[in-house]
Parts: C-alpha cells; structure tokens; sequence
C-alpha cells in the first residue's frame, strides 16, 4: 500500500475523534492525566485571596490568635518532618549495622567450615 493514503486516513481518523470528543464533551484518557496533573494556580490563588480577606477582617486580638495558631500549627508541621527524616536515616543505619554483621558472621564461619 501507499504510505501518503494511511497518513492521510490516519490523519483525518485523529479529526474526526477530535470532534467527536469536543462536541461530546468527553476527554481522552491522555487529556484528563494532562490536566488533572497541572495544578489549578487560579483555585489555589482565590482559596489565598480568601484567607487573606478573612485574616484581615479580623480584629487586633484575633489577628494575634490566628497567628499564634498558624506558627504552632507550623511548627508541628517542621517537627513531624524532622522527626520523619530522623526516623529514616535511624532505619538506614540500622539497616546497615545488620546487613554488615550478617557478612561478619557469614564470612567469618565460612572461614572456619574451611
């Protein structure tokens, strides 16, 4: 066969799909990962807007309250995750003192079976 006909089908197959989807309103597969793994900035932006709004509505008192919860709730935060990369380079090491005494005692009663 031609190849210029098969590109040509192919071509106008991804056409015709394309209006199918768009007057359908379904989206490919390949679509919804595309948009699904960008991040919505203008959600994220107003939800933003929206905090600010409600901190600035706030009186003196509560600005302070809101405050001092948001630096514990930070710091919370921080502490989990050090305590998180503690907890990992702990098991790392552990990981290595059991996996170097196993070759200790493998290597050394291989030597005495010698």
């Amino acid at each position: 066969m031609n190849p210029q006909p098969d590109e040509d089908l192919q071509q106008r197959l991804r056409k015709l799909e394309a209006e199918i989807d768009s007057s359908s309103g379904k989206k490919t597969k390949s679509q919804q990962v595309e948009q699904s793994s960008v991040p919505n900035f203008s959600s994220v932006n107003s939800q933003l807007q929206q905090l600010s709004n409600w901190f600035n509505s706030l009186s003196g008192m509560g600005k302070v309250v809101a405050g001092s919860v948001g630096v514990l709730l930070g710091l919370a935060v921080v502490q989990a995750v050090f305590k998180f990369v503690a907890s990992a380079i702990s098991l790392a090491l552990l990981a290595g003192l059991v996996y170097f005494g196993y070759k200790f005692i493998v290597s050394s009663s291989s030597r005495r079976n010698r």
